[in-house]
């Protein structure tokens, strides 16, 4: 009987360390070591980048690229963390991005850039109001 009354006493703390340091603790709080800062610094670069004026169609098409591959990272990013909603919403910044890169004129990619802006203010207000869920 003692035997299996310190096993009930044990037993939250060895389910916790079978779960090891990347599992998800709390609902709304991201995996611990999931780089998730690491990708709002890429939401946010991005959102800053896309902010400043377009100087002309061969550096708006690279800012494109960057901005693509920037939003796609940091969306795998919240994908590996558990933030399923936050993913979905970098991912659909990074849609509207993938227009950049075959534009053909300023006013063009001024739109698509602020249409990027946009979305990416959204994800990024959805992070600092609701982290994960």
């Amino acid at each position: 009987m003692r035997r299996v009354l310190i096993l009930a006493a044990c037993a939250p703390l060895l389910m916790a360390q079978s779960l090891g340091p990347g599992a998800r603790t709390e609902e709304g709080i991201p995996r611990q070591s999931c780089g998730f800062g690491e990708g709002l610094g890429l939401l946010r670069a991005v959102e800053r980048e896309a902010a400043q004026r377009v100087p002309g169609v061969g550096e708006g098409r690279a800012r494109g690229e960057r901005a693509v591959s920037g939003l796609n990272s940091a969306a795998a990013t919240f994908r590996a963390c558990g933030c399923a909603r936050l993913a979905q919403l970098t991912a659909e910044a990074a849609s509207a991005a993938v227009a950049a890169p075959a534009e053909a004129s300023v006013a063009r990619l001024t739109s698509v850039f602020a249409q990027v802006k946009f979305r990416a203010r959204i994800a990024r207000e959805f992070s600092e109001e609701r982290a994960c869920r």
